[in-house]
């Protein structure tokens, strides 16, 4: 399958896929899209008051949903040496960002991913994409598109096969609302 059979799925109303990561296989949509919002919770079973992070393809779309004015040069540090990659940073969200995304929380986790097609389709798409781990609410992640689709394979729109995950690890998520960055959750970038 190749990357723009996968943007057109994306494009559709409603539609979900499953797709490898430079750390697990995750669930995405477009994050502009309620309807494929409300889709991965449902197919998660998740509680609507864990909101879903967003992958953006650089930088200066960060800016279009976190409010960066004033990060700390601690954090400026930790964009610089670890996006792309396994880190997901929580900022303040910028006025009405993603509402039904974030359900009342003032405050967005945006990660720039390293892995080449999941970029590909970023610099290709006007929007965000909506992630989180493709599974079930607490319980391990799938590690291959054959256990995905024998769990989710009816409830999800596309399942993109990237081989095998071994020995994979989440992204390390840092609050940075605050002013100087705390850990919220260890990952694959250590502490």
């Amino acid at each position: 399958m190749n990357t723009d059979d996968i943007i057109k799925v994306l494009n559709g109303k409603g539609k979900v896929i499953a797709i490898r990561t430079d750390t697990v296989y995750g669930l995405v949509c477009n994050a502009l899209d309620e309807l494929a919002v409300n889709k991965i919770y449902d197919i998660k079973n998740r509680e609507k008051k864990k909101p879903l992070s967003i992958f953006v393809k650089d930088f200066t779309e960060v800016s279009k949903y976190a409010d960066i004015e004033g990060i700390s040069e601690t954090t400026k540090k930790l964009m610089s040496k670890y996006w792309p990659g396994a880190l997901t940073i929580v900022f303040k969200k910028k006025n009405n960002t993603l509402k039904h995304l974030l359900y009342g929380f003032d405050s967005i986790g945006i990660r720039i991913p390293n892995d080449k097609e999941l970029l590909k389709i970023l610099n290709k798409v006007d929007f965000p994409l909506a992630q989180t781990s493709c599974n079930i609410s607490g319980e391990k992640e799938y590690t291959s598109a054959k256990e995905i689709e024998t769990a989710l394979g009816d409830k999800i729109d596309l399942i993109v096969d990237g081989g095998v995950v071994i020995n994979s690890k989440p992204s390390t998520i840092v609050s940075v609302e605050h002013g100087e960055p705390i850990v919220l959750r260890a990952g694959d970038i250590k502490i």
